[in-house]
């Protein structure tokens, strides 16, 4: 094996446009991740590495491609490549582009020889990702997973096994309350960890993740300033402390947190000149944060920020931003017909047959709106039926899910609207219930308009203060710090 070295603090220079190189002077954290490979190529696969733990896919792409072309016999620059082509925790599946850019890498790392068995321990599980006998995503994320700790079961000395065995377990992790028992096995693995290597960025970027939940959040304070001092100016590490702000109704440093990470975007472009998803990603959150804090006119302004970037990433995340951003401006202020009006397709520029269940946050708000402003909200509802089928065709149960509450919803309110309120009742609680079992993706801060809080809402028009007080509460431990439960605890109390 080539000697290999610690690279600690790193500060380094991105070929980040197609012009000079801009630095990057951003502190990543400290890894020990050698592999056999020259020394430049090395330098190259760390750095890669180092960003792929803090889920700057493209950024990591890279450096993997610079090691590569430093050392063609570098395997683990090819594993580098396939893995930055897969986002275990992100909700979506791959494009084409990124699943023959993993196939390819597989293929060429397969070509060569690993140096030891660590690192071929690395490629298989990559390698099983990338099984074309796998035909759908859970299945070849699950295949993934699983051996990708069988490599910390095997290699309990590695760090990077062992966050990467901590991401595993949470990629798989039942949704919502039932996948809490999952999120705290994995933060007691990565709190080892983080004793053990402080500055590993894996350790304290994926414990945001372990405890991105309320009955968990207040566990990850300890660890946001961490975080954020091992990496002020990458987007990322900006942006992901702000999940456990979200989650603990802390509208303000959500907000703050969320304008630094979007304005960091943008001070690191990429190489192809696109905007990288963790932008729109962050100005969802700033919205939303906003929209808590009853800064309308600023919530505002970011919808229109982020409706009005170019060339912005291909992906789910931008997708599910800027379908969420405008929905959650009108929802939140209840302005029925201003939800009712959302145009079908919020953004010009995506493939949107890739993404009916961002589409499906759109139909879900112009069926809402045209049903609580007194319009038809029919065409809306097929729409969202629609779109339901479409995702059970290809196996998206989650969203599916999530699909069946937004239209249990709509059709609450088209019953209430007819006069018909123990129909409305009892379907609005059926879409609470089912929304509350999956929880809600890390790609937002708060499903458009929760069911449960829409309870609420319908039972104080039904005339029911008291039980309204029980479902706004019961929103409030999903969700804490609403505006909306809020005012709505205090209509139903008569304060």
């Amino acid at each position: 094996m080539k000697q290999h070295r610690l690279i600690r603090s790193l500060a380094f220079c991105l070929i980040i446009s197609g012009t000079p190189a801009q630095s990057d002077t951003s502190r990543l954290g400290q890894i020990d991740f050698p592999v056999s490979c020259s020394q430049a190529a090395q330098d190259a696969v760390t750095e890669g590495t180092l960003l792929l733990h803090h889920m700057m896919y493209r950024m990591a792409e890279q450096r993997f491609e610079a090691a590569a072309e430093a050392d063609p016999a570098c395997a683990m620059a090819q594993w580098g490549i396939a893995m930055s082509n897969f986002h275990p925790l992100w909700p979506g599946i791959q494009s084409p582009a990124e699943r023959e850019a993993g196939m390819t890498a597989i293929a060429r790392a397969q070509e060569l020889a690993p140096g030891n068995a660590r690192e071929r321990a690395y490629l298989d599980a990559a390698a099983q990702f990338y099984d074309a006998s796998l035909e759908t995503y859970p299945d070849r994320r699950a295949a993934w997973a699983a051996a990708q700790r069988q490599v910390y079961a095997d290699h309990t000395e590695d760090a990077d096994a062992a966050a990467l065995a901590a991401l595993a377990m949470l990629a798989t992790a039942p949704r919502g309350p039932a996948g809490l028992e999952v999120q705290r096995d994995a933060g007691a693995l990565l709190e080892r960890l983080h004793e053990q290597a402080p500055e590993h960025p894996g350790a304290l970027h994926y414990l945001m993740h372990a405890y991105d939940s309320p009955p968990l959040a207040e566990a990850a304070l300890p660890f946001v300033n961490a975080y954020l001092a091992l990496a002020p100016e990458n987007p990322h590490a900006l942006h992901m402390p702000s999940h456990i702000m979200t989650r603990l109704g802390r509208w303000e440093e959500a907000a703050d947190l969320n304008r630094r990470s979007a304005d960091a975007v943008l001070a690191q472009p990429m190489i192809d000149g696109t905007v990288s998803n963790h932008y729109p990603h962050a100005l969802d959150y700033l919205t939303y944060a906003q929209l808590q804090l009853g800064q309308f006119d600023a919530a505002a302004e970011t919808v229109a920020e982020l409706l009005g970037a170019a060339d912005m990433e291909e992906v789910f995340g931008t997708a599910y931003a800027v379908a969420a951003g405008p929905a959650r401006l009108a929802l939140e202020q209840e302005d029925w017909e201003a939800a009712a009006a959302l145009p079908d397709i919020p953004y010009e520029g995506l493939d949107w047959g890739r993404y009916p269940h961002a589409l499906a946050i759109v139909a879900f708000a112009q069926g809402i709106g045209a049903a609580r402003s007194g319009g038809d909200a029919s065409t809306a509802q097929a729409r969202l039926s629609a779109l339901r089928a479409t995702m059970e065709e290809r196996g998206m149960g989650y969203w599916v899910t999530l699909a069946d509450a937004q239209i249990g919803a709509v059709e609450a309110w088209i019953a209430f609207e007819v006069g018909n309120q123990d129909a409305a009742r009892a379907a609005m609680e059926v879409a609470a219930d089912t929304e509350d079992s999956v929880g809600k993706a890390p790609v937002t801060p708060s499903h458009v308009l929760p069911a449960r809080e829409q309870l609420g809402d319908l039972l104080m028009l039904i005339g029911e203060p008291e039980r309204a007080v029980t479902s706004y509460d019961s929103a409030l431990a999903i969700s804490p710090n609403r505006r909306r439960a809020l005012a709505g605890i205090e209509r139903a109390s008569g304060e």
